[in-house]
């Protein structure tokens, strides 16, 4: 919050829209969700928005827009057009069709990429996500628990929650990024670096 503050609403709505938060990502899947009206704008972040906005409470974003921008911060600072497809081929197996990726965007400088990166893997080796460790691989992430702020509103419940871990490996020269969400885990183990980052760990192992 007090970095946020430090930034102001200007500032900290313009990386939003850097980072691609309320944009569509153009994935090639139909039906990608409008979530403009997910994300606060500079007029309407005001102290009490940029606050929570600033932990990751009062917007909201989809898993792909996530993934993307986490990715961007990894491989020194660009934002690529998400694919799903990397090749069409026609029924005797000859290639139709290459998707090359479409860089969209600088989102940061390699400079900033490269702290990133040593933040990330901090959160594994010393930090929250301690769960995440590996023997023989170097690999860094963030976690994150956020409260469903208006479900709780409407039913009364104060146990609602999403948590998430996104990880990376291997740091020195990442290749792949994990995004785990559980909506609403049961009991009282909720936070994302005790129960997403496992699953995580998990993925990358087999990878």
């Amino acid at each position: 919050m007090q970095v946020a503050s430090q930034m102001g609403r200007d500032l900290f709505a313009k990386y939003q829209t850097v980072f691609g938060f309320g944009q569509k990502t153009n994935i090639d899947l139909p039906g990608e969700a409008v979530t403009a009206g997910l994300v606060y704008t500079a007029d309407t972040l005001n102290e009490v928005e940029l606050a929570t906005s600033s932990f990751g409470q009062s917007l909201n974003c989809s898993m792909i827009q996530m993934a993307c921008a986490y990715s961007s911060i990894i491989n020194g600072g660009n934002y690529y057009e998400p694919h799903i497809v990397k090749q069409i081929l026609d029924s005797n197996g000859r290639v139709v069709k290459d998707i090359s990726p479409v860089l969209v965007k600088k989102t940061i400088s390699e400079s900033t990429s490269e702290v990133m990166r040593s933040y990330l893997e901090m959160t594994v080796t010393s930090g929250t996500a301690k769960k995440l460790q590996t023997e023989g691989y170097e690999i860094g992430g963030k976690t994150g628990t956020s409260q469903k702020v208006s479900k709780i509103l409407s039913t009364g419940e104060t146990n609602l929650y999403i948590s998430s871990f996104c990880g990376v490996a291997p740091m020195d020269d990442p290749e792949i990024a994990v995004l785990i969400i559980l909506d609403e885990p049961h009991g009282d183990a909720y936070y994302g670096g005790t129960i997403a980052a496992p699953v995580v760990s998990s993925v990358l192992t087999e990878v």
